[in-house]
């Protein structure tokens, strides 16, 4: 069976992020329901991390089946700190579906632009499920690729009457407010201390590098949400640890990396202390809706299943329009 190759521009000339939320809160509803196969994620470690391997980079592997969609698949992907002075995105990633019976290969894509989408996508549906109010001021650290997706997901789900942005550089900061001010119509506000951001906003998105904890516990305050997104550590362990509710998309996954990772070694944060998982909120099964009397921090690290899923979109409309290369592996036909 032929297997469809689908390169970048195809990607992002069918991929809008309204029907990459869509896809994700699907997703989420299902692997709720149990209906979802999601390893957590493999690492291979080239040095960003590291001394060794000098690559300052690192590839993960990312597998999920989803029942609903009789599909499964896997993303490789990776993440350099050197790519920006070649001229490179930081992310690359592949993405390939195969039939869940028989393993053939349906399609080889692109993922670079998928990934950038389901991770602002994850993100804005879990908060449409925490979040009371329909009108919000969102606050963002991190001006690059991740900010702009983020606002982009969070403006399909909610009304944001203003967007109060912080990033350590400032031009980064100026440009993406001429860029996305053509983007979303609503009020942007550069702040120059990060403290700025938390005073003013309900809902707060951290898509930085960071790994230095800058995000201090006595600036989260009552009635707020934060999402700490990645495999980063941006929130001092105060903050998490006096979160009212944590709320995760993979529980094994976000006990090893991540925002909740130095916690956890630690010996100060265990599997129960999660609140819920977004897939259980979705599907109905627990609810947490923010007080004003509380703080919560969800973190949806990233996972497959939710590649997997805008991935199968974009599959589906690939075979409608009858797009992409087909090549031919071996002979074998699927069942």
């Amino acid at each position: 069976m032929p297997c469809k190759l689908v390169n970048a521009e195809i990607v992002e000339n069918l991929l809008t992020m309204k029907d990459a939320v869509a896809a994700c809160e699907e997703a989420f509803r299902d692997w709720g329901n149990g209906e979802v196969v999601c390893p957590t994620k493999i690492t291979l470690e080239l040095g960003e991390d590291a001394e060794w391997p000098p690559y300052k980079n690192g590839l993960n592997a990312m597998p999920a089946y989803i029942h609903s969609k009789k599909s499964a698949g896997i993303k490789c992907v990776g993440g350099s700190l050197n790519n920006p002075q070649w001229g490179l995105p930081y992310i690359i990633a592949l993405i390939l579906l195969f039939d869940p019976a028989t393993g053939i290969f349906r399609c080889v894509m692109d993922g670079a632009q998928i990934t950038n989408y389901r991770t602002g996508a994850q993100a804005a549906v879990a908060a449409k499920y925490i979040e009371d109010k329909k009108k919000i001021k969102f606050g963002l650290f991190g001006a690059g690729v991740q900010g702009r997706t983020q606002l982009m997901a969070f403006n399909e789900v909610f009304d944001i009457e203003e967007v109060h942005l912080y990033d350590i550089n400032p031009q980064a900061a100026k440009a993406f407010v001429e860029e996305m001010s053509k983007v979303v119509c609503t009020k942007f506000i550069i702040k120059e201390d990060p403290k700025d951001v938390m005073e003013v906003t309900d809902i707060v998105v951290s898509v930085t590098h960071g790994k230095n904890k800058f995000i201090k516990n006595e600036w989260f305050k009552k009635g707020q949400i934060i999402f700490p997104m990645g495999s980063f550590t941006e929130c001092e362990d105060e903050l998490l640890l006096g979160a009212d509710h944590v709320i995760v998309d993979s529980v094994g996954q976000t006990m090893h990396r991540g925002a909740l990772k130095s916690v956890v070694d630690a010996g100060k944060f265990k599997e129960e202390n999660i609140s819920a998982t977004i897939g259980e909120l979705v599907c109905g099964k627990k609810e947490y809706r923010i007080s004003p009397d509380e703080k919560i921090v969800c973190i949806p690290i990233g996972t497959g299943a939710m590649d997997i899923a805008v991935a199968t979109m974009i599959y589906e409309k690939v075979k409608e329009q009858n797009l992409g290369e087909s090549f031919v592996f071996n002979n074998a036909v699927e069942i």
